[in-house]
């Protein structure tokens, strides 16, 4: 299939200073030395430089390609910070992908199929090193039907429910009984769970997107492609090249696309998984109902990271005004502004995923999904006995104007 390179394109109508045009081509999966060279040696602001690094999770690329290629202009002050930085890194990447292996021979002895995903998988297989990648934690799907299952042989080993939002829910996470944990997994995507003697994070997902993105809350269809996979002297279940780039297109979208990082694995990815069947991921985004969201994600690896699309693809990509002006914004947030243009205020970030989501009836069900449905933050708000659990309804309706009505006023 013909590939073809970038010309004529939004990105190369904005001026880029010298740290974000230094940052980007040390993050390109194909680097121009020459050019790195040339830009280090001008008036390049480090600490901005490093801090932006720091914000978009790319200071692994940023210093092992410094390193290779001109160690000796980099301050000695940044090359001692980057040094400490990598050792530290790479003991915890060490560590992960230990627990990794642990956890993979655990579910096996049990009888629970599992893919590893992101990671240390994604750091061996995409970028070739787990070094070059940052991770904190470990994403484990499993079979809808092992979710419980799954969870139970966790809790057997240390791990307990935790909650990024506040400790009270993760003690109401850790003590749903049966029945309540079911009724749980029919609107919930994954469960954090943290060993607190290491504080190792797990990510157990029976499901990739939040239940509002109806395309991607069932992911069967994941396990009919999943390939064995050489990983750390076994082989290891994985996610086919083409359903990584859906995958990792659709969570970039659903956090905003506010990392860098998010396109650097898409574009790694891209580059060294070999022929890529686009056939079957454009037919696959088409029966999904994601088309906007792939298209997306792969216009922000070509444009940003100049990765190679086929002609094909860029075609799509033109016949849709809306992706190239997406694109744009989030260009813009990325680098030009000091708040994103995509923050993480819900209304913004929901009027952002509506845009994304091409399919009429799945707008509407995303916003019932966000607007009506109650969640766990709202059970533990008000804690209600069951015959009563009607009342979450209304009681969501009344949390959202309340929460959205203070900020606005707040704003004002």
């Amino acid at each position: 299939m013909q590939l073809i390179s970038k010309q004529n394109t939004w990105i190369s109508e904005k001026k880029l200073c010298l740290e974000i045009e230094l940052l980007l081509n040390c993050v390109r999966p194909q680097i121009d030395s020459d050019r790195i060279k040339d830009l280090v040696q001008e008036n390049i602001d480090w600490q901005y430089l490093i801090q932006t690094a720091y914000r978009h999770g790319v200071i692994p690329l940023l210093y092992s390609n410094l390193s290779n290629i001109c160690p000796q202009l980099i301050p000695a002050s940044f090359q001692q910070q980057f040094q400490h930085n990598q050792y530290a890194r790479t003991q915890r990447n060490l560590m992960l992908t230990s627990k990794l292996l642990k956890l993979l021979e655990l579910f096996g002895a049990n009888d629970i199929p599992v893919i590893p995903f992101k990671g240390p998988i994604l750091a061996i297989s995409a970028y070739g090193d787990i070094s070059r990648r940052d991770f904190f934690d470990l994403d484990i799907l499993v079979r809808k039907q092992d979710f419980l299952k799954a969870k139970e042989l966790l809790t057997t080993q240390g791990y307990q429910p935790y909650s990024n939002n506040s400790e009270k829910e993760a003690a109401y996470l850790s003590s749903l009984k049966e029945h309540q944990q079911k009724a749980y997994l029919q609107s919930h995507w994954e469960l954090h769970m943290v060993d607190e003697r290491d504080r190792v994070t797990i990510d157990l997902h029976h499901g990739m997107l939040p239940k509002q993105f109806s395309f991607l809350f069932d992911t069967e269809w994941l396990w009919e492609y999943a390939q064995l996979k050489p990983f750390a002297n076994r082989m290891v279940l994985n996610l086919s090249s083409e359903d990584s780039i859906l995958i990792l297109c659709s969570q970039g979208a659903k956090d905003c696309w506010q990392q860098l990082n998010r396109i650097c694995d898409i574009a790694q990815v891209l580059c060294s998984c070999g022929e890529i069947n686009w056939k079957q991921v454009c037919d696959r985004a088409i029966k999904l109902r994601m088309t906007r969201i792939l298209l997306l994600g792969l216009l922000l690896a070509h444009e940003l990271l100049e990765v190679k699309l086929p002609k094909t693809i860029l075609q799509q990509i033109q016949a849709d005004p809306l992706v190239k002006s997406l694109a744009s914004q989030i260009y813009t947030q990325l680098f030009y502004q000091a708040e994103s243009l995509v923050p993480s205020q819900k209304v913004n970030r929901s009027l952002f995923h509506l845009s994304m989501i091409e399919h009429p009836l799945d707008k509407i069900w995303y916003c019932f999904e966000h607007l009506v449905v109650p969640t766990v933050a709202d059970e533990v708000f008000l804690p209600l006995p069951q015959f009563l659990s009607f009342l979450y309804y209304p009681l969501r309706l009344i949390r959202l104007i309340r929460i959205y009505g203070l900020k606005r006023r707040f704003r004002e």
